[in-house]
């Protein structure tokens, strides 16, 4: 279950469904993978087990995470480092789709009918970044 959480969060911090595939196929090419390096990842899941084990929590159970991490940043000084010159930090927000299906579904996902009478199922995101006028992109 820790594995499944961490490389829940380093999905969605690396911002790359493919993420996981991809240190996957480092690990049987290399031998090794950033999962563990830079998540502490011992065991790779797939898509299909965080979705089948984490789908069902409620995201009121995470938000505690989310300040969890804040705070990590902001001890660690990583959170100054995006201040803007009066002090505030800006949160740039943009949305994206990270499921879509025709077969699968749930009931919290979207539901689109397309006009050709089909259904599609969507799940999507609202992700936020930090961000400074005139920072580089690291």
């Amino acid at each position: 279950m820790t594995d499944t959480g961490l490389s829940a969060f380093a999905v969605f911090f690396m911002q790359s469904p493919s993420f996981l595939d991809f240190q996957q196929t480092m690990q049987e090419t290399q031998g090794k993978n950033n999962a563990h390096t830079l998540f502490n990842v011992f065991q790779i899941p797939t898509d299909n087990h965080i979705r089948s084990l984490l789908g069902p929590v409620s995201p009121v159970a995470v938000y505690p995470m989310f300040d969890f991490v804040f705070d990590g940043f902001q001890r660690a000084g990583i959170i100054d480092s995006f201040r803007a010159a009066d002090n505030r930090l800006l949160l740039a927000l943009d949305g994206t789709q990270y499921f879509s299906s025709q077969k699968l579904h749930g009931s919290c996902c979207s539901c689109k009918t397309h006009s050709n009478g089909k259904a599609s199922y969507s799940h999507t995101v609202v992700t936020p970044v930090l961000v400074k006028p005139g920072a580089a992109i690291r």
